[in-house]
């Protein structure tokens, strides 16, 4: 008999490098599990942000509509009168209660 030869088995190197490709294989394939978990959270994050951006794309619209609307001189003025109690120079105003007098 020759001595370092075997006879049946793998040797340490070649059990080895089974080993490390077995550890390698494990940690790519977590690893890509970990990438789509996060790929899944951020394009959930992303359709949130894209509906928060819509929704405050509408609320600018509807505020820029409101400034608009704000320039219109007939409009200042009934908010003038209504909410501010305000009067043209020379007008005079009547305030009639609901209350009767007895």
């Amino acid at each position: 008999m020759r001595k370092g030869r075997k006879t049946g088995g793998i040797s340490f190197g070649t059990a080895m490098i089974c080993i490390v490709f077995v550890v390698i294989g494990i940690l790519c394939i977590t690893r890509y599990a970990n990438i789509n978990k996060q790929k899944e959270r951020l394009l959930a994050e992303n359709s949130s942000l894209i509906a928060q951006s819509e929704a405050l794309s509408d609320k600018l619209k509807q505020i820029r509509g409101q400034e608009e609307f704000g320039r219109d001189e007939s409009y200042v003025e009934s908010v003038a009168r209504t909410q501010l109690d305000m009067v043209y120079p020379g007008e005079v105003i009547f305030r009639v209660s609901g209350d009767k007098y007895t």
